[in-house]
């Protein structure tokens, strides 16, 4: 009897430790300590289909193997935050992708013609910003194609990249991104910089993102950074103040900010995604090309010589 309760103490002690290296492990991460008690997430860190699960297309983190991070700016674009993000991201040499929801693009379209511009990348974060998960699918089609239509018309461009809202979605949501040529991205390190309007009724997460600092946008950020993470930020002025610290900590860490394009590009077997198309040649991530995928560079019309030969 003696023997057993140490034994059980032992096991007991073992678990503790094990939930608190966990516990801090996965506090910054998507889903946090929910983790810990999650098959899929202990089936992927142990298969190594942990980074991109391709018959979904569902691109979780860049590869371990390389040091290297990802920024992406969720809801926006906002008029007040956005063009702060891009000043500094800028001043700073750093492409970035920007899931951007297609309301607010409609607003301020110059904005994202800015980003493409700019050279960043620009996805689809849906037209509402409602929970795919809670839509029947042909409202999940409307969301992600209103969303696409209104970025065309803000920059000529198309999106291949989506972002769910609060990362909601189900197996049919899921299969019907992939029909619409569609790379769903995950994140894995939050700032908990979201963008809320002040009102009695908020939540305590509301309450805390009302009130959010640049110092804790740094260090939720910081705690957070492991090779290959996917890092989720908002176009909020307090995130502009913080993000030139962090891109050159980054940086004197070793650390390379890369767009999800470039770390899709990165897994082993790469992933290369056309991230904007031209929009008059969306063919490239539906009817011709339904993976979205390029596997070559196009050559640009721009290189082909003016002597070229014409087709008979």
């Amino acid at each position: 009897m003696g023997k057993s309760k140490k034994v059980k103490r032992i096991l007991w002690a073992v678990g503790g430790v094990a939930l608190i290296l966990g516990l801090n492990y996965g506090r910054h991460e998507a889903n946090g300590f929910r983790n810990l008690f999650s098959y899929n997430y202990w089936y992927m860190r142990t298969t190594g289909i942990e980074t991109y699960k391709a018959s979904s297309r569902y691109f979780m983190r860049g590869s371990r193997d390389h040091k290297d991070v990802c920024f992406t700016f969720d809801d926006g674009p906002h008029i007040k935050g956005a063009p702060l993000i891009l000043d500094a991201l800028k001043a700073e040499g750093v492409k970035a992708t920007f899931f951007v929801v297609g309301k607010m693009v409609k607003q301020y379209p110059d904005l994202v013609k800015r980003m493409i511009d700019e050279g960043h990348e620009v996805a689809n974060h849906t037209q509402d910003h409602y929970r795919l998960d809670t839509l029947p699918l042909n409202q999940v089609k409307q969301e992600l194609d209103n969303c696409n239509k209104n970025i065309e018309r803000a920059c000529g461009r198309s999106t291949t990249l989506l972002r769910p809202p609060g990362e909601r979605f189900n197996a049919a949501t899921m299969k019907l991104a992939v029909d619409m040529g569609y790379t769903t991205v995950g994140w894995n390190v939050g700032a908990r910089d979201f963008i809320v309007a002040a009102s009695p009724t908020n939540t305590a997460d509301e309450k805390m993102a009302t009130n959010t600092t640049p110092d804790q946008v740094y260090d939720r950020v910081m705690k957070g950074v492991k090779p290959g993470v996917i890092i989720l930020l908002h176009d909020n002025p307090v995130t502009a103040v913080a993000l030139p610290r962090i891109i050159r900590d980054l940086k004197a860490q070793g650390y390379k900010i890369n767009t999800v394009a470039q770390m899709l590009a990165e897994l082993d077997p790469p992933v290369h995604v056309i991230s904007n198309p031209p929009a008059n040649k969306a063919d490239l991530r539906t009817r011709d090309n339904p993976q979205g995928l390029s596997p070559a560079p196009a050559v640009p019309t721009s290189s082909v010589p003016s002597t070229a030969p014409k087709k008979k």
